[in-house]
């Protein structure tokens, strides 16, 4: 992520454009898997529990969206993602109680149909002014173009959204389900860029053709199957001795992934200073720098780790995490009744 937004291109496409944003969409649909009962969640669970797993994912949609407009409001180069984040929440909303089938039949139609949509809607669109100028003149016209057809079409990323939950619902303890991760996304991201090769179908970042979602949404599956391989917990009785040595070494970026809203939005707040203050600013992107990301990213992985030390969530992972489930606004049931 911090390197996609620093670090200049010099004219080609870096290996981290656009795959970490959907490596970031996918580990949100597992979230929410998670959020939703996990491996137990398939099938109709308990109305109480559905009832709740919905208004948690709600109210956290709603506060992704009111941070993306509020970053999108410091007018940074940067394509703000949160807000299309928030809207794929509550459009997952009745995928949370869906069986792995139709998740799977969702992801699928997303990932085919999706980009065909995308550019119908396209070529109606007029989108020659600036993300802020349109957002202050019209926000209802804004987002309904920013969500549809934007940088990260909610039509196309329902795909990743949806992957990430059927995910959640096969036991990621086990070194079966991280090891078909592992070769099913391998397999997925090799069909996907080989069929763009033998295909010409664009597959290059932000593309949101098929060939694009495959590609990029197979790798982001292989990767997650990896990582959990190397730093998951597993469910042998004798785990590998490595692993202890492994999670170890990673702990400082396993910090970092702790708090991706935190680390997402601070970066951005940054790199708004950068624009708005440095002479390069206002010069499309030269402000970009090599320099940058490490000025960027190590006080950000520092700032983690020292702070998983005291706390098991970023800042804002815990204020959204306390909003949506425990909701302070809210006057208990129990006080209220005593004014009558």
């Amino acid at each position: 992520m911090f390197a996609a937004h620093t670090i200049p291109e010099d004219g080609g496409e870096a290996v981290w454009d656009g795959r970490s944003s959907v490596l970031f969409a996918l580990v949100a649909g597992v979230s929410l898997g998670l959020i939703s009962g996990g491996a137990g969640g398939a099938g109709a669970p308990r109305p109480d529990t559905r009832a709740r797993s919905a208004r948690v994912v709600a109210l956290r949609a709603v506060l992704l969206i009111v941070l993306g407009i509020g970053l999108t409001l410091l007018e940074t180069p940067i394509a703000i993602i949160l807000d299309t984040y928030g809207l794929l929440f509550a459009v997952s909303i009745p995928l949370l109680s869906a069986p792995r089938w139709l998740l799977g039949v969702v992801a699928a139609l997303a990932a085919v149909a999706g980009p065909r949509v995308v550019t119908l809607l396209t070529e109606r669109a007029d989108t020659a002014s600036g993300d802020v100028v349109r957002l202050l003149q019209s926000p209802w016209a804004y987002f309904p173009e920013a969500w549809l057809y934007g940088v990260y079409p909610a039509p196309v990323w329902l795909a990743y959204i949806a992957t990430g939950i059927l995910i959640a619902r096969c036991d990621l303890r086990r070194t079966r389900t991280q090891a078909g991760m592992l070769v099913i996304g391998g397999v997925l991201a090799a069909a996907g860029y080989l069929g763009a090769i033998l295909g010409g179908a664009p597959v290059e970042a932000h593309s949101n053709t098929t060939s694009e979602v495959v590609a990029t949404g197979g790798l982001a599956v292989a990767i997650t199957g990896l990582l959990l391989l190397l730093l998951g917990p597993g469910r042998s009785q004798n785990p590998a001795r490595w692993r202890p040595v492994v999670r170890t070494i990673a702990r400082p970026l396993a910090a970092a992934g702790s708090m991706p809203l935190t680390l997402y939005s601070a970066q951005i707040i940054a790199i708004a200073l950068i624009v708005h203050l440095s002479p390069a600013g206002g010069d499309g992107l030269a402000w970009q720098a090599t320099p940058l990301f490490f000025a960027l990213a190590v006080p950000a992985v520092v700032f983690a780790t020292l702070w998983s030390l005291r706390f098991r969530q970023g800042p804002l992972e815990w204020l959204v995490s306390r909003l949506s489930t425990q909701r302070p606004w809210r006057t208990p049931r129990s006080v209220s009744a005593q004014h009558y």
